[in-house]
């Protein structure tokens, strides 16, 4: 409820549109697809839609890049694992502005090795 209503009062939020994502991702990761979308609203669509908007938000973000590979594995499996990889590499290609986003491109970089 706290990320939907942050994401209802700041549509532009793009960590809230990443955490709404992950969030989702992760809860069908755990209990499936259909007990996540029951219980819980969790649905595959709506969590790479969250990622693609904090994108789109941030272009030069390396930890939305991330968490979206990230999400991509969750909910996909190897059927996405391709398509997660290019992420990883596009997040490895960002330009940190601050140390923590430095921190944020060398951790895309381990996932490449």
């Amino acid at each position: 409820e706290a990320l939907t209503t942050a994401i209802r009062l700041e549509p532009k939020h793009a960590d809230a549109h990443i955490a709404y994502g992950a969030y989702q991702a992760e809860v069908i990761d755990k209990v499936g697809g259909i007990v996540a979308g029951v219980t819980y609203g969790a649905k595959k669509d709506s969590a790479v839609e969250h990622y693609e908007k904090a994108i789109k938000l941030n272009p030069d973000s390396a930890i939305a890049r991330i968490e979206y590979a990230n999400g991509l594995i969750m909910l996909y499996g190897k059927a996405k694992l391709a398509e997660a990889q290019a992420v990883y590499e596009q997040a490895a290609a960002c330009k940190p502005a601050d140390a923590m986003e430095r921190l944020d491109v060398e951790r895309a970089k381990s996932e490449l090795e």
